[in-house]
Order: structure tokens, then C-alpha cells, then sequence
């Protein structure tokens, strides 16, 4: 009879054993891995916007000829000028273009200038160094996305 006895005995803690197990772990999931934010851009990429189209294009390739003592065309390039005197401002050779106009590349007579569409009077701007494609697309950028002064 001892045995009739031990065997339910042993069926209902293998049952309750079984039931606890069913019934998950409490303890908190793994960390995950993070997933790694991209890359800050390197100080030397050009980026749409006036401080690095300043940095990297008016002070390298535009200055020597709308600069501190040569403003061609009425148009002062250098830090701290080249917003004031290219944003919402009549072109000299063009007047009824903007030199830039916000929001409209296509209709900026810089873009006409930098490249050198047949729309411009004188000569493709850089005279010496003619800026690249992707360079154009960056300033293309900037005044497409509102043309701002940071």
C-alpha cells in the first residue's frame, strides 16, 4: 500500500514541477547591443550648409576675386559678408535673378555662374579652378533647403 501512496505522491510534484516550468522565467531579458549611431561627418566633408561652403569653397577658390580688396561684381565673398551680399540680392550682371534665391537653385545666378550655363554674362565662376560637380550639388543643397545663415 506504501507504494499505491508514493506514486500519486510523485506525479503531483513532477505535475507542479512541470507547471512552475511552463510558466516562464521572471528574470530580466538580456541586454541588447546598442545599435551604433553613424558616423559624425569629418570636419573636411562639405556639408549644405554657409559655414562650410564658407570654409570650404568662397575662402579656398572665390575670395582672391570677391575678397577683402577685390569685390568683382559687387560681391564681397569673404566670412561675414558673402550671406549679405548673396541672399535675396539682385545679380550685378543679371538683374532678374537673384544671386541666390532660397528654395530655388535653378533660378540662382550663382549656380547659373558656377556652371557656367549660357544664361551668364562673362565668364563660368571659378575662373581658375572650376568647382566639382559634387561641390555644385552641395551649394545646390543649401539654397534648395532654404539657404540659411549659420
Amino acid at each position: 500500500m506504501a507504494s499505491t501512496i508514493r506514486l500519486p505522491a510523485l506525479l503531483v510534484v513532477l505535475v507542479l514541477a512541470l507547471g512552475l516550468a511552463a510558466c516562464g522565467d521572471d528574470s530580466p531579458p538580456a541586454p541588447t547591443t546598442p545599435t551604433p549611431a553613424p558616423p559624425a561627418p569629418s570636419p573636411n566633408t562639405l556639408m549644405p550648409t554657409l559655414s562650410s561652403i564658407q570654409e570650404m569653397i568662397f575662402n579656398e577658390s572665390c575670395i582672391e576675386h570677391h575678397g577683402d580688396h577685390a569685390t568683382e561684381g559687387d560681391l564681397d565673398l569673404t566670412d561675414g559678408m558673402s550671406y549679405v551680399d548673396l541672399v535675396n540680392v539682385p545679380s550685378f550682371q543679371r538683374p532678374v535673378l537673384d544671386r541666390v534665391e532660397p528654395g530655388d537653385a535653378e533660378n540662382s545666378y550663382l549656380i547659373h555662374k558656377l556652371e557656367g550655363r549660357t544664361s551668364i554674362v562673362g565668364d563660368p565662376m571659378p575662373p581658375d579652378d572650376r568647382l566639382t560637380t559634387e561641390q555644385i550639388d552641395v551649394i545646390k543643397q543649401w539654397i534648395n533647403d532654404g539657404a540659411e545663415d549659420d
